[in-house]
């Protein structure tokens, strides 16, 4: 699965990790249900047919983020009685 991704960038001339997961694995999942019934003349031909497909699987740059992140500080497990001074 991730060789095929690797020689899909490859020709595509993106990295590998530009490629949705999830949309070569359908396509490819896809491809192999198909490939059951092809003519054995055609099988030489599958795979380049195939990685032209997982072309389509390039997901754009997202944008960075708006907030940073950070660790969110833990509520106190108790609450604080705050003493009043006395103005005497």
């Amino acid at each position: 699965m991730r060789l095929e991704m690797a020689k899909a960038a490859l020709e595509a001339r993106v990295e590998p990790t530009d490629l949705s997961f999830l949309r070569a694995l359908r396509l490819i999942q896809g491809e192999q249900i198909w490939a059951a019934d092809m003519a054995p003349g055609k099988l030489p031909a599958h795979p380049r047919r195939m990685r032209a497909k997982l072309q389509l699987a390039i997901v754009q740059k997202r944008r960075g983020r708006t907030c940073p992140r950070v660790v969110k500080a833990l509520p106190k497990r108790y609450t604080v009685r705050h003493l009043r001074k006395d103005p005497n």
